[in-house]
């Protein structure tokens, strides 16, 4: 703590936050030694350690990976994730998923939520990336401190016109009922909302419903996106289970593989807007030439050797 006294009132009290999980933490750790639950405590312990000290000296917590734009007409030029990259003292990465999951399934979801909500905003701040999308469970919205500590903190922010905050809605369930004046709080301030994984389960429907008029990104389950066409889940399934239930609403297609991959559902889904992946470019530029590359491309090879990739044709 050291360095306590050069960072702002806002990381002051994102420290304190981190303080009291850790303190709350420690003594789950502590019974669980000796039993199966013990490794995945001690690494949740771990990153959330790792978070504080990354806080103090002020380094990024979060990458950027790009909603690669395919539209023309677009509600938002250049949005992207924040995920989760922590580094240890190593300088190593941590996998963020088991250290998350460490906290959603020891009761702490609200509380690591808000940690990672304060600092994505703080970072928000300090980046270049102006529109970006923070992920939370929907049980977060339901918790009174979340609410609180994350309007407050939103309410110091003065976005630009071209600057946005997304919140990326995932882990909702059919029987969590969100308050929809909570909801419009946040949209008070200019905070839009996602929902993440979309695909065509019952779960799916009533998430939908939830959000009616609420949401204005729906992100397709990279199952769907990469289902061969056919497929009961496959793309152009949920494309069209999207587009009936919110006629309105941007389309991300998540987990697309490749330049040619993402031209193809350009070519077949003018619905979908956006495209996200592990394996594109975090370079913008660089994706939209691997893009007019992947056309050039395959104008010129016509459509010979053409097979069924992904649930859509590629060579």
């Amino acid at each position: 703590m050291a360095h306590i006294e050069s960072i702002d009132k806002h990381d002051t009290e994102l420290l304190r936050r981190i303080e009291n999980l850790i303190k709350s933490f420690q003594g789950l750790v502590k019974d669980a030694v000796g039993s199966d639950k013990e490794e995945s405590l001690v690494y949740g312990l771990r990153a959330i350690v790792t978070l504080a000290n990354m806080v103090l000296r002020g380094d990024d917590i979060f990458g950027i990976e790009p909603w690669h734009v395919l539209a023309d007409d677009v509600p938002l030029s250049q949005p992207g994730e924040m995920l989760l990259r922590l580094k240890d003292y190593k300088g190593k990465h941590m996998p963020p998923y088991p250290a998350i999951m460490a906290f959603y399934e020891s009761g702490y979801t609200a509380e690591i939520d808000g940690i990672l909500f304060l600092a994505a905003l703080g970072q928000f701040i300090r980046s270049e990336e102006k529109q970006v999308s923070i992920n939370i469970s929907a049980r977060s919205l339901r918790d009174p401190d979340f609410v609180r500590c994350t309007l407050d903190r939103l309410e110091t922010l003065e976005c630009a016109e071209d600057e946005k905050i997304i919140i990326e809605i995932h882990e909702s369930t059919p029987n969590l009922t969100m308050s929809r004046h909570v909801l419009a709080l946040y949209k008070k301030f200019g905070v839009a909302f996602a929902l993440d994984d979309v695909g065509l389960n019952m779960n799916d429907i009533m998430r939908l419903a939830e959000f009616d008029q609420l949401a204005s990104f729906i992100k397709i389950d990279r199952h769907a996106v990469c289902a061969v066409d056919g497929a009961s889940n496959s793309l152009q399934e949920v494309v069209n289970f999207v587009h009936k239930f919110m006629p309105e609403v941007v389309m991300v297609a998540e987990g697309v593989q490749d330049a040619e991959h993402a031209l193809a559902i350009k070519d077949r889904f003018p619905e979908i807007h956006y495209v996200q992946g592990l394996y594109l470019p975090e370079n913008r530029k660089k994706f939209q030439m691997e893009m007019h590359n992947a056309s050039v491309r395959l104008q010129t090879e016509g459509d010979e050797g053409i097979v069924n990739v992904g649930g859509l044709n590629r060579p």
